[in-house]
């Protein structure tokens, strides 16, 4: 849609809004209105009022329309955002009042002690490389709150941490039962990674007794659409989740990964159906940009939990579950922490900026140290330096290419190089893979999940607009198709896919990624396979599918909640200048788990450097 678009659907609005004997609102409001359509379709949940040039006489007329506009905090934005907001605030508001131990300090440390005792790594010159007292001192922080937020950077361990928690947890209640923790995530390859990762993480904890072990085994994932058990119309069309105040979820304990990409919508869906004595523990990292749909609310939660010191009465219950002292904790608990934010990041900076609310003490606890360094420096080094709210100049980034420069390469050519040297190599051993994944069906669905599933896991180009998306598939959808071309709409066997809608009937969530399957290389596609959080994968016929499109290339966005191994990034024009910014760039990078290829101008690296 273009401006005139969204001008004509303010106009109806406006009118279709308008309470009985009140005046049509003028040019400025639907103009306003306009804008506030155009952003919430890009995903922004609401405008600064500083930056809109209003008179007085536009700011009266738009507080006497408060069924088009809502104002608070500097900020103007449509009504129902604004309720979801203020309810989403006040559920961890009030629950964050209602904290207390459960657990006795007593039985607490020997369980954290021996599930996860302290460790800490140095390099060869003696330097410490990782420590996990933030993981040690999260667990015993949220092991029995209310509502808590564990954040932190790449391979910080999120996962491993709250799956340590899962297990310390068993250990000081028997009686908690698999079916009674719900892992949830906003999308199902979100969803399938969070419970790989606690089943990954079964290896690296300690002493670990065969009920436990198989506590944490049979936790099941899902997205947080399923488990709010959402009705044949989709909740982005009006359709009612079935789980709600009325009909609350099943748990003693839920847990959020990727909690960056829940919408406000949704997450207000999730706390209005969760009961009374139930946990929430959300995780996130939030300098990633927010959900592709309105306005995440991560990055606000962190920012009121970063702002406030550590309320002595929670220091101290905390140390004696360590065996600490509070001062100790205290100074641990500032240091996991994220810095503030600079006003490029997305988040409100400080009390006094748009948008800014009163600390929340105790929310938030953070991770610092990553395992990945040991393995992928490079990455977190370049995330480091691009991360929201940090002054690292252009050169600093210039030099991190040059130090690792057999991990991360910077094509300066914004096209030609990258395909030249990377894409076609690529796609080419895509397409040489994907002839023999001919021979699997349905029948044997296990090979297929080794065979083909597996590529989807080793290098993704991200983009950051949908042309040069278009121009990807289009490029890999070539090399997949021989001489005798398919008739025009169709997919190629072995053409990776995404999911562009959400779909209750088959279980899919906007950002699916799957892979066409056909009778032979060179056929067209008649059914994907999709990976499972249940184990199993899902075989699909095409013709069942909701909107999907080809997956050679993904924007940043749609990448959210995944990782591979080597990743390229193609950063937008100069004339997009909009796009290039820091949350753009961190969040692509924080997606590689080894190899980097970057494609931009210098230009395009400055102004993502560039302080705001």
């Amino acid at each position: 849609m273009n401006h005139e678009d969204f001008l004509d659907l303010a106009r109806v609005t406006c009118l279709t809004n308008l309470p009985p004997d009140a005046t049509p609102p003028g040019d400025a409001i639907v103009e306003l209105l306009a804008k506030l359509l155009c952003a919430a379709a890009a995903g922004q949940g609401a405008l600064e009022l500083s930056k809109l040039r209003l008179t007085q006489q536009d700011l009266a007329a738009v507080r006497s329309h408060p069924h088009l506009f809502a104002l608070e905090h500097g900020l103007v934005l449509l009504p129902r955002y604004a309720g979801h907001a203020a309810r989403v605030r006040s559920f961890f508001e009030t629950r964050l009042d209602q904290a207390s131990a459960t657990f006795d300090a007593a039985l607490v440390e020997p369980a954290i002690n021996s599930v996860l005792p302290h460790q800490v790594i140095p390099d060869a010159s003696g330097a410490v490389i990782f420590d996990n007292a933030h993981q040690r001192l999260a667990i015993a922080a949220l092991l029995d709150v209310p509502v808590g937020v564990l954040t932190g950077g790449p391979g910080t361990g999120k996962t491993a941490t709250a799956a340590a928690l899962l297990a310390v947890r068993k250990r000081l209640q028997p009686d908690l039962l698999p079916e009674q923790i719900l892992v949830t995530a906003p999308t199902g390859k979100a969803a399938c990674r969070i419970g790989e990762s606690i089943l990954n993480a079964i290896e690296h904890l300690q002493n670990l007794s065969p009920e436990e072990t198989a506590f944490l085994k049979q936790i099941r994932s899902r997205t947080l659409h399923k488990a709010l058990e959402w009705g044949p119309i989709p909740p982005e069309r009006g359709g009612p989740f079935r789980r709600n105040a009325n009909r609350p979820l099943e748990a003693r304990l839920v847990l959020v990964d990727e909690a960056s990409m829940v919408d406000l919508s949704l997450m207000r869906a999730l706390v209005s159906a969760l009961p009374e004595n139930a946990s929430l523990l959300l995780l996130g990292d939030s300098d990633q940009l927010e959900s592709v749909e309105v306005g995440g609310i991560l990055a606000e939660l962190v920012q009121r939990g970063r702002r406030a010191l550590l309320p002595d009465d929670t220091a101290t219950r905390i140390a004696r579950r360590l065996g600490l002292s509070p001062e100790t904790v205290s100074e641990h608990y500032r240091s996991g922490l994220p810095a503030d934010k600079g006003p490029d990041s997305g988040a409100a900076p400080a009390t006094e900026a748009p948008g800014a609310r009163g600390p929340l003490p105790g929310l938030v606890f953070g991770l610092q140290f990553s395992r990945r360094a040991m393995k992928a420096r490079w990455v977190l080094d370049l995330a480091a330096l691009v991360r929201p709210g940090t002054q690292a100049t252009f050169e600093q980034i210039q030099r991190c290419f040059e130090t690792h420069s057999g991990k991360l390469r910077w094509h300066h050519d914004a096209t030609n190089q990258l395909r030249s040297q990377v894409l076609h190599a690529k796609w080419t051993e895509w397409s040489d893979a994907a002839r023999s994944w001919a021979r699997f069906s349905p029948a044997t669905p296990e090979a297929l999940t080794r065979e083909a599933l597996e590529m989807l896991s080793r290098f993704q180009l991200l983009c950051s607009t949908n042309a040069q998306v278009d121009r990807a598939n289009a490029e890999g959808i070539r090399l997949l198709t021989p001489e005798r071309a398919l008739k025009t709409g169709n997919l190629p066997h072995g053409c990776p896919v995404i999911i562009q809608s959400n779909s209750h009937a088959l279980g899919l969530t906007n950002g699916d990624v799957g892979i066409a399957i056909g009778e032979t290389h060179g056929s067209a596609a008649a059914m994907a396979v999709f990976p499972s959080a249940e184990g199993a994968p899902r075989f699909i016929p095409l013709a069942q599918l909701p909107d999907y499109k080809p997956a050679f290339g993904l924007t940043i966005h749609k990448s959210q909640g995944s990782e591979w191994g080597h990743i390229a990034i193609e950063l937008p024009r100069q004339a997009e200048a909009a796009l290039l910014t820091k949350n753009l760039l961190y969040t692509a990078i924080t997606r590689s788990s080894g190899r980097i290829d970057l494609s931009g101008s210098e230009d395009a690296l400055r102004q993502i450097a560039a302080p705001a």
